[in-house]
């Protein structure tokens, strides 16, 4: 390690590591947070593989392309974020023909629901509680409650809905 900078050691280790396990050409790393020989034979790997003096010194330049090139990795190969829509209770009653924010993400649901299982043509997303949107609510509601609803927006019913797109 170069004595002018003072660099986290489990960084360095954590984003050779990264590259590691992306196939990258750079030898296994455990992060323990001692810089020795696994962890210089690691820099050195990374160094000829970005141009840079081969010293096996974390110096400045290695830090900076060591940590760009490590979240860059991190950007492209993440997992989505997930959402948790929610509508609060103003919202998560929507009468027939009525429009409203939480229809919008009813309707994708229920197109995505669509593609696995039957019950759901014809929904199209619109906002609207439309007839295809009701008619979907009520066979989801009568699957799941064993009981029949007029194809309101309902909690009850959106939770119906929800468990259902979370199941698939």
């Amino acid at each position: 390690m170069n004595e002018e900078h003072e660099f986290n050691i489990r960084q360095i280790q954590r984003a050779l590591r990264i590259f590691h396990k992306n196939g990258e050409d750079i030898p296994i790393v455990f992060e323990d947070g001692i810089f020795g020989e696994e962890t210089e034979r690691a820099v050195l790997a990374f160094q000829k593989q970005n141009n840079l003096p081969e010293n096996g010194i974390v110096d400045y330049e290695t830090w900076v392309l060591l940590m760009e090139s490590a979240n860059e990795y991190i950007r492209k190969n993440a997992e989505p974020f997930p959402i948790f829509p929610y509508v609060n209770d103003e919202e998560s009653s929507v009468l027939p023909e009525e429009e409203g924010k939480a229809i919008w993400f009813l309707q994708a649901m229920l197109i995505a629901i669509g593609e696995k299982y039957s019950g759901t043509d014809g929904v199209e997303l619109n906002g609207k509680n439309d007839e295809a949107t009701r008619n979907a609510i009520k066979y989801i509601h009568k699957c799941e409650e064993g009981e029949s609803c007029d194809g309101a927006l309902t909690q009850k019913t959106w939770n119906s809905v929800a468990r259902l797109f979370n199941a698939i």
